[in-house]
């Protein structure tokens, strides 16, 4: 989603969700309030660089949001038919069935629902129509003059849940993409409020990504061999955790803050970081996803150490270069040490070169 530009925008609404009053109110949404138009333009542009995203189908029978979307498709405008007042009130209702549900949960817990702001916009996109949808939890904050706490939109740290809905040049709703500013996307949005499918498994996204992870790093196999070992050996210990994987932090933990020994390496580094920021819209896979640790098709690598004599590594081994290592005797003997308990049972030599 590019950043939306406030002239391409072609109707907008502003509703406040109140969960406890079970309320939706319309604000007017004044793009002319200079304080209210420099934050959209912040959140939006926060959106819109955001890498961390989730494609989604809609599913093949008709759902509230789906006829919503095609509606949209005809008008492109939220203030017809009170289409924006809808939505707004769709959304109250499944915050409260939500809120209600894990009611029994600390207010702490992700899913326990905020009061919040819900934002809508319909503009265009290089000729094609867009609708954006953008729900900002309210921030208690400490009055500075009565110091009373008081709730509104925060500044800085935005909490929101996000849906943006990209239209074919026929008017057709297609691709849609759910953010999060958590690391989680939060299921209700989705599932119940939007009610959308979506469009990878994490299964798919786990084996995928790691595939094609890995088919990149072995180009780094001829040149820098042992920076592809430590590479490729980070990458599938990533992927065969349980949790979430944000795809951004994986490339900012594992390739971007990796230094090697070799000082030729940076500049291969650089065309690969590169390769591996294309590969989610190249190979279709998301940048947001649970990981599904036994899709990763990766178990075990073997080295030859010389014609008699193999050596097998177990994919994802932590601390290897700890385990494994290469020297050099002062004699020109080339080393490989292996750290092991097992020790034993062979000759033990005392090091004298």
């Amino acid at each position: 989603m590019a950043v939306l530009d406030r002239n391409s925008v072609t109707s907008t609404c502003l509703h406040h969700i109140d969960i406890g009053a079970k309320s939706s109110t319309e604000f007017p949404a004044d793009l002319n309030n200079r304080e209210l138009e420099v934050y959209l333009e912040t959140l939006l542009r926060e959106i819109g660089e955001k890498e961390q995203k989730r494609s989604f189908l809609f599913p093949l029978q008709d759902t509230e949001f789906k006829k919503i979307a095609l509606t949209i498709a005809k008008s492109s405008d939220l203030q017809k038919d009170n289409i924006g007042s809808f939505l707004a009130d769709r959304l109250l209702a499944v915050e409260v069935k939500t809120s209600q549900k894990y009611s029994h949960l600390s207010k702490k817990d992700d899913t326990h629902v905020k009061i919040g702001s819900f934002l809508q916009f319909t503009y265009t996109e290089k000729g094609c129509l867009r609708y954006l949808g953008v729900k900002v939890e309210h921030q208690v904050i400490l009055d500075q003059v009565d110091f009373k706490k008081k709730a509104g939109l925060g500044l800085t740290d935005k909490i929101y849940k996000a849906v943006s809905v990209e239209y074919s040049p026929d008017g057709t709703p297609g691709d849609i993409y759910i953010y999060d500013s958590k690391s989680k996307l939060t299921r209700y949005w989705w599932a119940d409020f939007l009610e959308v499918q979506e469009k990878n498994t994490d299964t798919f996204n786990t084996q995928k990504a790691s595939q094609e992870i890995i088919s990149k790093l072995a180009t780094l196999k001829k040149n820098f061999p042992q920076d592809h070992t430590i590479l490729r050996n980070a990458t599938v210990a990533a992927f065969k955790q349980k949790g979430t994987m944000d795809y951004s932090l994986f490339l900012d933990k594992s390739i971007r803050s990796y230094e090697s020994d070799n000082k030729e390496f940076k500049k291969a580094k650089d065309a690969l970081i590169q390769k591996l920021e294309d590969l989610p819209a190249k190979k279709g896979f998301d940048t947001l996803f649970v990981l599904v640790p036994e899709a990763v098709p990766f178990r075990k690598t073997t080295y030859k150490l010389n014609n008699d004599m193999f050596l097998t590594i177990k994919d994802g081994t932590e601390n290897l270069d700890q385990k494994v290592w290469a020297e050099i005797t002062k004699d020109g003997r080339e080393l490989l040490v292996i750290e092991t308990s097992e020790a034993r049972n062979f000759k033990r030599k005392e090091r004298v070169a």
